[in-house]
């Protein structure tokens, strides 16, 4: 382009950030009377539909005049507060928390709505609502227009994501607010390994611990050694495939807790079952104790223990017989059953280890002994159930394991008179998706929904993949126009996701499907009654929820 054209159109740009910054207070207070509405009649979601709207009309908007830290800024609220609508926020019901962030972006868009500061910390009140999902990922990137692009990728998956434009901010960032990770773009005009030194002197100067995970578009040696001895915990190539990036971010950062294990005690006598319960559950098990054998096949359907550990002696069975009936089940026949008992006789040790018993241990016992000798075989057990049960491709629970959760799960809601909702995803098109872009990008499609799941859905929720790229979602005590609501938001975030191919950047969508357990519905009725609200969804046009 000649120098005029050039100067004409840095000219024109100029003009129309300048529009824009001159309507921008006038928005800004629309956005604060909102937020006024909001806490004033906090049972009012007509309001905070609206305060919605005004987020929505930024974000979309304040990147393309040229306010790119303003309209990531206005998109991590809208993601956030839309959490809220649908139930679905770390917070709660508390839109104390929510209020708080959206006044911290007014005052920082009333003093630097072009984030030349870029790093705002938050209020008291807000901070001490974020949970590790909403503490901050920096992304040092030099670029505006491909640093918002990743910013809001990632922030369609749940992060909290602040961009900071060159090395010489990071080091203020970091002291100002610390970030769960640093992702670092190599692309930087002193050179590409001079990103690697810089967060390598900032980690030693300052002795903070964050993630590090550098991203480039050379894959050579020096390049990555360098890295390594920055301390990368990742390095990836571009481009990038956002899918993977969020998969390691959650390893990193080690999403949620681990799930305690379970174990099944069968004892008749109450004090010794209390003491090893004790035991159990100062090591972190969960524990249940049953003392009516009678009762057993009942307990493993609620409680589906991963460990029973069991008394050789019972009076209304022996031990050896309840562990062959329990054998008889092919739902059990891979938990781990231990006998702790006192009996001395070797024969009738032999005895109940060849009735399909695992181990023999016998009384009295350490307690560091039966902690240890427990907790490896339920681990073990675990681990390789994961294998079995699950898909390879996404981790969720494969077609045959999600029909064994459901009719556990259906049974629960029985017991307890509570709600239970089921929904069926279908990728819209997904033939097209392979057709077009081949198998391997398709597989990139599945693994989005599936992250995209596991990270905005609960930890008690069930997901599975059903079957290509179909997948479902047990949700206890949950009606289906909640489940409805918090699974349009999904949809809603997911739609905006670009997936990568050599071809193209392309977004894909889902149909979902939701039903509510009825007075005399089972599992197999609640599928279908999912399958069928499914159909409607397709048959209404696609990309859409239907109940």
């Amino acid at each position: 382009m000649p120098e005029s054209g050039q100067q004409n159109l840095a000219a024109t740009l100029q003009a129309i950030e300048r529009m824009y910054a001159d309507k921008l207070p006038e928005r800004l207070r629309e956005l604060g009377d909102c937020l006024r509405r909001c806490l004033d009649e906090p049972g009012v979601h007509a309001h905070c539909d609206q305060l919605l709207e005004k987020l929505h009309g930024l974000s979309g908007s304040a990147g393309t005049f040229g306010f790119s830290e303003l309209g990531l800024r206005a998109t991590e609220l809208e993601i956030l507060l839309g959490d809220f609508i649908a139930g679905t926020a770390a917070g709660g019901k508390d839109f104390l928390s929510v209020a708080a962030r959206v006044k911290d972006f007014v005052r920082w868009a009333e003093t630097d709505p072009k984030g030349d500061s870029r790093v705002a910390p938050p209020s008291e009140a807000a901070a001490a609502h974020q949970d590790d999902r909403m503490q901050p990922i920096y992304l040092v990137h030099d670029n505006a227009g491909m640093a918002h692009d990743i910013a809001v990728q990632l922030q369609h998956f749940g992060y909290a994501v602040t961009v900071v434009s060159d090395l010489a901010r990071l080091e203020a960032a970091i002291a100002a607010r610390a970030p769960a990770a640093v992702i670092m773009d190599l692309g930087f005009p002193a050179g590409i390994l001079a990103g690697a030194a810089e967060a390598a002197r900032i980690r030693q100067r300052g002795g903070r611990h964050f993630a590090l995970i550098f991203i480039s578009t050379r894959s050579n040696f020096t390049a990555r050694l360098a890295t390594v001895r920055a301390g990368a915990d990742d390095y990836f190539s571009k481009p990038l495939d956002i899918v993977a990036l969020v998969e390691r971010l959650d390893r990193l950062l080690a999403r949620g807790e681990a799930r305690p294990l379970r174990i099944l005690l069968i004892d008749e006598n109450a004090r010794t079952a209390s003491a090893h319960a004790a035991i159990l559950r100062a090591a972190g098990m969960e524990t249940r104790v049953l003392d009516k054998a009678g009762e057993t096949l009942q307990v493993l359907v609620e409680y589906r223990p991963e460990l029973i550990l069991m008394d050789l002696h019972l009076s209304t069975c022996g031990g050896a017989e309840l562990t062959r009936l329990i054998r008889q089940d092919n739902l059990y026949l891979d938990v781990p059953i231990v006998f702790l008992s006192d009996e001395a006789d070797v024969d009738k040790r032999l005895e109940a280890i060849g009735s399909g018993a695992d181990d023999f241990l016998t009384m009295p016992i350490t307690p560091a002994h039966l902690v240890s000798a427990l907790s490896s075989r339920t681990q073990r057990y675990r681990e390789l159930r994961g294998l079995i049960m699950r898909d390879g491709l996404t981790g969720l629970l494969n077609h045959s394991a999600v029909k064994e959760h459901l009719v556990r799960e259906v049974a629960r809601a029985r017991r307890n008179g509570a709600p239970l909702a089921l929904a069926m995803l279908d990728l819209d098109h997904f033939k097209r998706v392979n057709d077009l872009y081949g198998h391997p990008v398709g597989d990139q499609v599945i693994r989005a929904v599936a992250r995209l799941l596991q990270q905005r859905l609960r930890r008690g929720d069930i997901l599975g993949r059903y079957g290509g790229e179909e997948f479902v979602a047990i949700m206890p005590a949950t009606l289906a126009a909640t489940a409805a609501a918090v699974l349009d938001q999904v949809r809603e975030s997911f739609s905006h996701i670009r997936h990568h191919s050599e071809l193209e950047d392309f977004t894909a969508t889902f149909s979902v499907g939701v039903a509510e357990l009825g007075a005399d519905g089972d599992a197999d009725t609640l599928l279908e009654a999912a399958d069928d609200a499914l159909y409607r969804a397709k048959g209404g046009g696609r990309n859409r929820v239907a109940t």
